[in-house]
């Protein structure tokens, strides 16, 4: 067996596994954020707010039909990563092209689904109509290339289970530098508008997939794909489905409620929805570095608790807890100064201040997410992915959908709808530590 990478989770001080793990992936998801808020960005300011409100109708949407199978891959991810720490090279060249093969069905799936219903559900959302022919244009070229990007995040997914986050790094850096420049040629040289926009982050896909797939089939390491030998193994098959099932349909079903939460926030018309978009980019550049430490955290724990070292478990999730701090400052400095990053995506005043109105709402409540995401990534490490599920459900979909049915009516106010988020993140952070307090820490104590 090959000797592990320097960024093993399971050899050598803890925090600084962590963060040579950490690093690469904060850098990586920094341009994946960059090339989709570029997107944002250049329509602002060349095209209007109309096309800004498509693109932002459109992002549920995407979330929606993508989310499930990335969700599986995630599962897939943690199985790698338990079977890469434990040094099981044949169970892991199972799982790898089990996932793979189920990737590229999926994909073509979720190409021919998106297509075809992408203007349905649009309508289904309360979209404005004059938002609506340049938001199915988007979405029917984006779900074009979704295979590229159901590609990617399997085979970036499978480099870091076995501690490689620099080359999905390298592979975003160059997409995210196609994505701007075609993003500046199609729209302000060809004035192609939302189609440029859509064509160039199809490309940019294409670019990083065909990336990470070089990498994984040129590897000398035991997780090396060989495209001839891509088939389905049954029984890993089910176990990826065990783990995976459970992910992909808790990422999908919060995406459906995001897709609910984006029908409410239609009904405040184009100008809110814009605010609300621009505003998500400045949220994603915030909480890149927590987010990122809490992928981060599910690998660490897969990849120890395969290798059996559980005191290193237990020492690492004090140290990912940390993140809180992070989250504590950024929410601050949201709540007072989202104003000012917000007026790099348009002019418009009364975008700006629908923005920022929903800065001062979920900045606060930051810490709450960041621990129920810490949290929800040491159970699923912990092979346990069924519970978070049904936790993440009740508190992010149920709840939310709930919060909207009963409040909105009596207090109408775009206020009422940005609230729902963190009330909902509060409560899936107790219920998440409840159960980390009495399902996974017993467990850690118990086993040596």
């Amino acid at each position: 067996m090959k000797e592990r990478p320097s960024a093993s989770l399971t050899e050598g001080p803890i925090t600084r596994s962590i963060l040579l793990f950490t690093g690469p992936l904060i850098i990586g998801n920094l341009f994946q954020q960059l090339y989709n808020t570029t997107d944002s960005f250049i329509v602002g300011n060349f095209v209007g707010s109309g096309a800004l409100a498509a693109i932002g109708a459109s992002a549920q949407i995407i979330n929606l039909f993508i989310g499930f199978i990335i969700g599986l891959t995630t599962g897939a991810g943690i199985i790698i990563a338990q079977y890469y720490g434990a040094g099981d090279g044949t169970r892991l060249h199972s799982a790898v092209h089990t996932s793979f093969c189920f990737c590229i069905l999926g994909g073509i799936l979720v190409s021919i689904a998106g297509c075809l219903l992408s203007p349905l559900i649009l309508t289904a959302m309360n979209t404005p109509s004059s938002v609506i022919p340049d938001a199915a244009l988007y979405l029917r070229v984006y779900f074009l290339g979704a295979l590229f990007n159901i590609l990617y995040n399997m085979g970036a997914g499978t480099l870091q289970a076995a501690g490689d986050t620099k080359h999905p790094l390298y592979c975003l850096c160059l997409s995210s530098v196609i994505n701007v420049v075609l993003d500046i040629v199609f729209v302000t040289v060809f004035h192609m508008a939302v189609l440029g926009v859509a064509l160039a982050t199809l490309i940019a896909q294409l670019v990083s997939a065909a990336c990470v797939l070089w990498k994984l089939t040129h590897t000398d390491d035991i997780y090396r794909l060989i495209p001839s030998k891509i088939h389905s193994d049954k029984a890993m098959l089910i176990k990826i489905l065990k783990f995976g099932i459970p992910t992909g349909l808790q990422t999908a079903v919060t995406s459906l409620s995001n897709v609910i939460v984006q029908s409410y926030l239609n009904g405040f018309g184009s100008l809110a929805m814009a605010g609300s978009n621009i505003y998500g980019k400045v949220d994603s550049f915030a909480l890149l570095p927590a987010n990122c430490l809490s992928l981060t955290t599910t690998t660490y724990i897969a990849q120890n608790m395969g290798a059996r070292k559980f005191d290193r478990v237990k020492q690492g999730f004090k140290q990912f807890l940390l993140g809180n701090l992070y989250a504590a400052a950024i929410g601050i400095l949201l709540f007072f100064f989202s104003a000012g990053p917000l007026r790099l995506f348009t002019a418009d005043p009364e975008v700006v201040h629908y923005g920022a109105m929903m800065g001062q709402v979920l900045g606060p409540g930051y810490i709450l997410l960041i621990t129920c995401q810490i949290l929800i990534g040491t159970a699923r490490g912990a092979g346990d992915t069924f519970s978070t599920m049904l936790l993440s459900i009740l508190n992010l979909c149920g709840l939310r959908i709930l919060w909207l049915t009963i409040m909105i009516p009596f207090f109408p106010s775009i206020y009422t709808l940005y609230l729902g988020y963190p009330v909902t993140w509060g409560t899936a952070a107790v219920c998440m530590g409840i159960y980390y307090c009495k399902k996974i820490k017993p467990r850690l104590q118990r086993v040596r």
